[in-house]
């Protein structure tokens, strides 16, 4: 049911439509604009003029069928959203994410648990983030682009169009989580080139630069620049 909890805070000149909904505890700053349908969790806080457009939901809470490899936490902190931020249409923001100042998140993005997205991040138009991902400022993703679980990167990072990332070698439907050994970090100012795949465990040097689709199959030196199946020094 849509509505305002009598226990949220709302700060002053707040844009706020009777289709929203705002659930107990939340915190919104001055200067919030909410657009039709937006869902805010439980705890919710949002920082003076954020906008988040219509129908999307922040704070929705991971949920397993019992065929995840990923074992879910038994309990989840809010969202808490920085100022002069603008998250678009239909996007999926889920539990226990922090994003800093001017965030901008595109249309039909989907961010899983435990993101960061430090201050100027940007995720463009329907990406997929798995959980436990980390944006360094000023880093951009772009449309389409999928980051696997617990992926790092660091500042100043930019990722092209249609790239896709894995973790998983073995690609298995069930079994232990395979953790953090095989996760992907790039160095601050790395750029891959639209529609590379980056495969489990990759490390990327500092101001490398992955060619447009290329597979990195193993670790990128700091200052190269490689091209190519499997990706090579060009």
């Amino acid at each position: 049911m849509s509505g305002i909890h009598e226990t949220a805070v709302i700060g002053a000149n707040c844009t706020l439509p009777s289709s929203v909904t705002v659930g107990e505890g939340c915190v919104l700053g001055d200067g919030v604009v909410l657009h039709e349908n937006v869902v805010l969790y439980p705890g919710t806080r949002v920082g003076d003029h954020t906008e988040i457009f219509d129908n999307t939901v922040i704070g929705r809470p991971p949920r397993s069928a019992g065929n995840l490899v990923h074992k879910l936490q038994d309990t989840f902190q809010p969202v808490v959203i920085g100022s002069s931020c603008v998250i678009g249409c239909g996007v999926v923001l889920y539990a226990e994410s922090v994003l800093g100042d001017h965030v901008l998140i595109g249309d039909g993005a989907k961010i899983r648990e435990n993101a960061t997205l430090e201050d100027y991040a940007l995720v463009a138009m329907n990406c997929t983030l798995n959980h436990h991902v980390t944006m360094g400022k000023g880093s951009k993703v772009m449309d389409l682009s999928h980051l696997t679980a617990r992926t790092n990167i660091e500042d100043g990072v930019f990722i092209g169009a249609l790239v896709a990332s894995a973790n998983d070698n073995a690609m298995r439907l069930k079994g232990q989580e395979v953790g953090a050994a095989v996760s992907i970090h790039l160095e601050t100012g790395v750029k891959v080139g639209s529609g590379a795949i980056l495969l489990p465990g990759v490390q990327v040097g500092a101001d490398a630069i992955v060619g447009a689709g290329a597979v990195v199959t193993r670790d990128v030196s700091a200052g190269i620049r490689v091209m190519g199946m499997p990706a090579k020094e060009k």
